[in-house]
């Protein structure tokens, strides 16, 4: 029987069946698993997809079996068209026109795959992912208790690729679904700004300001991209005191503390800094590990622990870039058909990965760098030597390698002649006296703060 023409997720899933029929079941979990058919006319068949490597292949691969396949559900062949979300391309079915109308947070309905369940944890996101939790996680219908809140605003600072956009829509997701009468806005810097501009130029923005300002939880992105902006800013400045001053949710992300925002207005500096900041650092190997594990999991992807441990090992510069090796590899065995073996995975993800003689450039450095700092010789801290201002250096030489690189606490170990165990000791120690030693804390920031800048300045050239 054919389907209701308007019901396009039963036309899908009989499109899958036919699918199914031709193509084995990982196949179809790896491609078709997150597709959805957004829009159906005349002519055409709009289909979304999570990522670009998913539309590229479904395009060259399966567009044509595709069209086959709903001509027979529905007894017409329109033309495929595949949406990818991963660069903010738009779910054509939800915005027909670019009026600020058109333009509320739909987002958040195809963002549903980010949530805290599949937030891999670890040492170098575990505050950041607490302080989100506890947000999504309020009463939001308790005015005492919001009035309250030093949660408000949360700002999670980070480099790219380090799970701030995930924690984001994790919120989202988990608000949305014990809410959803509430209002959410999520909207990266960049295109606030753009629609601020638009705005001003149609003589819009009494809506604008009713959009951002009226809403129940307001979720910024990459907000460093207001920066330097004076009308922005000035936009930006009175959204926030509005939202924040009824006792109404902002989250901020950037990828760097807002006192490192040099072109940042000093009033919005001051309201940023006036709730809790969190960080988000580069994943150490522990962590990478296990993103891998659930990565491989979720695509029913088989690598070996060998393969698993040299990806870990050596792709080592963000999350996004260990999904982009998953997804690779899972296009390679699917097209070859053949179990992945060690070469052949070392030689497909080659152009993942980093020269690591600048991480062991770095150890060195920090070595160096903690040596003069607390008058003690680099065989000093090498050494067996145990008396107490040999040890405190050796202590801070293995927090600010776990803080300042992508080693992992074996390769630290060796780098320092030390058991794996005792450099889990060394942070924890260095941990415990930031945490209950203010002048330790400044101390060991500026260390970190002289390495980054040195880093960043060594590795240009």
């Amino acid at each position: 029987m054919t389907p209701d023409i308007n019901d396009l997720d039963s036309i899908w899933s009989l499109v899958v069946d036919f699918l199914s029929q031709k193509h084995p079941s990982t196949a179809i979990a790896l491609w078709f698993k997150d597709m959805k058919l957004t829009s159906l006319t005349p002519t055409e068949a709009i289909f979304t997809t999570t990522t670009d490597v998913k539309k590229n292949v479904i395009l060259q691969n399966f567009s044509d079996e595709i069209a086959e396949d709903v001509l027979q559900v529905i007894g017409y062949k329109p033309k495929i068209v595949v949406i990818s979300k991963e660069n903010g391309e738009t779910d054509l079915s939800k915005q027909t026109s670019n009026s600020i109308d058109n333009v509320d947070l739909n987002e958040k309905d195809y963002k549903s795959e980010y949530t805290f369940d599949n937030f891999v944890v670890g040492s170098s996101n575990k505050l950041a992912h607490a302080a989100a939790l506890a947000v999504a996680e309020k009463n939001f219908d308790d005015i005492d208790s919001l009035s309250k809140d030093i949660y408000n605003p949360l700002f999670i600072y980070g480099p790219s690729g380090v799970g701030k956009t995930h924690l984001l829509y994790a919120i989202t997701n988990k608000i949305s679904s014990k809410y959803p009468d509430k209002k959410i806005i999520y909207v990266k810097g960049e295109e606030f700004t753009n629609q601020l501009i638009d705005a001003i130029q149609k003589k819009t923005t009494t809506q604008f300001r009713d959009k951002y300002r009226n809403v129940d939880v307001l979720l910024i992105d990459d907000i460093q991209f207001v920066a330097g902006r004076t009308s922005t800013q000035e936009e930006l400045f009175n959204t926030f005191n509005a939202i924040h001053e009824v006792h109404k949710q902002i989250i901020l992300t950037s990828d760097r503390p807002p006192n490192e925002m040099k072109t940042l207005d000093e009033r919005l500096r001051t309201r940023f800094l006036s709730g809790l900041i969190t960080d988000v650092s580069l994943p150490d190997f522990e962590l990478r590990l296990a993103i891998l594990q659930q990565k491989v999991k979720q695509n029913n992807l088989y690598l070996d622990q060998n393969n698993l441990v040299y990806i870990a090992e050596n792709v080592t510069s963000s999350i996004r870039q260990l999904e982009g090796v998953i997804k690779k590899l899972g296009a390679i065995h699917l097209l070859e058909g053949a179990e992945l073996s060690f070469e052949r995975v070392k030689e497909a993800i080659k152009d993942f990965v980093q020269v690591k003689e600048n991480e062991n450039q770095k150890m060195d450095d920090i070595i160096m760098l903690v040596s003069k700092k607390y008058n003690v010789s680099r065989d000093d801290i090498l050494s067996e030597k145990r008396n107490k201002e040999i040890t405190l250096a050796r202590h801070v030489c293995v927090y600010l390698a776990r803080q300042t690189t992508s080693l992992s606490q074996t390769q630290i170990a060796k780098a320092l002649n030390r058991e794996r165990t005792t450099i889990i000791n060394s942070e924890s120690f260095v941990k415990k006296e930031i945490d209950n030693n203010p002048d330790f804390s400044l101390e060991i920031r500026e260390l970190k703060n002289n390495l980054t800048t040195w880093f960043s300045y060594l590795f240009l050239f």
